[in-house]
């Protein structure tokens, strides 16, 4: 009953987070036509100021990017697939993520392969799959160790692969404990609910890809996904 409780209590928290983003975007807009008018007059104020308006105009694109990229994650998700790039779709999961990681001292490392193909999937999958994985690799680490995200195309005979990897230096995963991991709600956590990676095995083959992991127990842990290149 206590994790039905908990996660209910997160449902909520996430409703909650999608509304005051709504009602954070008010008084950014009147933020953002003030400085634009300082903007305008631009040519009349000292080098110091133009530096200052300048600065506050970019950290407002920052938050408005994601404040749209958390707003249209937090929405119902289509069936509707979209031409995705990758690195794209990485880039604004970094920016998602970015806070949580810095607040358990963890650093995180983007590899990326130049010029991997678009992919044809549902975006808003693709980015909760993501977010799950590099969460959990997060809560896995230590303080001041790192979380590698890489992706890269893998050739062999038959078929061509998109590969993504998140890979964490953290606590691992006991053997008795491996062939357990991927099922419904299970969780070595004191406070998970065992939906996170359940949920990604779910919508990994929603996009007809692969999911499976590598740890070793104290060493770390890597999850990885299989994109088949049509």
């Amino acid at each position: 009953m206590r994790d039905v409780v908990q996660v209910n209590k997160l449902l909520l928290l996430g409703k909650l987070t999608a509304s005051l983003v709504h009602e954070i975007r008010n008084p950014l807009s009147a933020i953002k036509l003030n400085l634009d008018y300082l903007n305008i007059a631009r040519d009349d104020l000292p080098t110091d100021l133009k530096e200052i308006v300048s600065e506050s105009l970019d950290a407002f694109d920052q938050v408005s990017f994601l404040i749209e990229d958390i707003l249209n994650f937090t929405r119902k998700p289509s069936e509707k697939v979209h031409q995705v790039n990758l690195d794209s779709i990485i880039d604004r999961c970094l920016k998602i993520i970015s806070f949580n990681a810095r607040m358990n001292g963890v650093e995180i490392e983007k590899e990326i392969e130049i010029e991997l193909p678009d992919l044809s999937f549902n975006k808003n999958k693709l980015m909760q799959i993501i977010l799950n994985l590099l969460n959990n690799a997060i809560e896995a680490s230590h303080n001041n160790s790192k979380v590698i995200i890489r992706a890269y195309k893998n050739c062999c005979e038959k078929n061509n692969f998109v590969l993504l990897e998140v890979q964490d230096f953290g606590v691992g995963i006991k053997p008795e404990d491996k062939e357990k991991m991927l099922t419904d709600f299970y969780t070595t956590k004191k406070q998970g609910h065992g939906i996170g990676i359940s949920v990604c095995k779910k919508l990994a083959e929603e996009l007809n890809a692969e999911l499976f992991f590598d740890s070793s127990y104290g060493q770390g842990t890597t999850f990885s996904m299989k994109f088949k290149i049509e």
